[in-house]
């Protein structure tokens, strides 16, 4: 009798809904990628992103339809040089930014199936270290300045 109650027990607790902790809401403004010559293999993603939810959120990856990779990189200055690190994650706080930009935190298109042009869209996708995934659409322009784009904001909740 005592195993009936246990396993009837057991049961109604496995059909209690889980609680979830809140889903993360991601802001993206100023998202560009840098149109460079056509024979170039690779270019690079910049953005801002901001954490409006009440999480933090850890970026652990990132895929783009024209790249065959994409990788988190960051420019520090190593024996005098500037160099670039591939990150293996970036970490951003409820309510924080991270700023993306050219001499900085970056992500890298590597292995491109074509060189965008600019005016053209990228799709960039985020993955995060809950398995969640946001994605957003990425202006192609030559440099950061005079875009009519640059201060769209684009909300995103992330999907797993």
């Amino acid at each position: 009798m005592i195993k009936v109650w246990v396993a009837a027990l057991s049961a109604s607790f496995l059909a209690l809904p889980t609680l979830a902790a809140p889903e993360p809401v991601i802001e993206f403004e100023n998202v560009w990628v840098r149109a460079l010559p056509p024979f170039q293999p690779n270019t690079a993603a910049y953005l801002t992103l901001i954490n409006r939810g009440e999480i933090a959120v850890a970026i652990v990856g990132a895929s783009s339809n024209i790249a065959a990779k994409v990788e988190l990189h960051t420019t520090r200055k190593i024996d005098g040089m500037m160099r670039m690190e591939q990150l293996q994650g970036l970490a951003v706080a409820p309510g924080e930014r991270a700023y993306l930009a050219p001499g900085g935190t970056h992500l890298m298109l590597l292995g491109l199936k074509y060189m965008p042009a600019p005016g053209d869209d990228v799709r960039l996708c985020l993955q995060f270290a809950t398995g969640a995934e946001v994605c957003t659409a990425a202006e192609v322009r030559s440099s950061d300045s005079g875009s009519a784009a640059k201060d769209q904001h684009h909300h995103h909740s992330t999907t797993e």
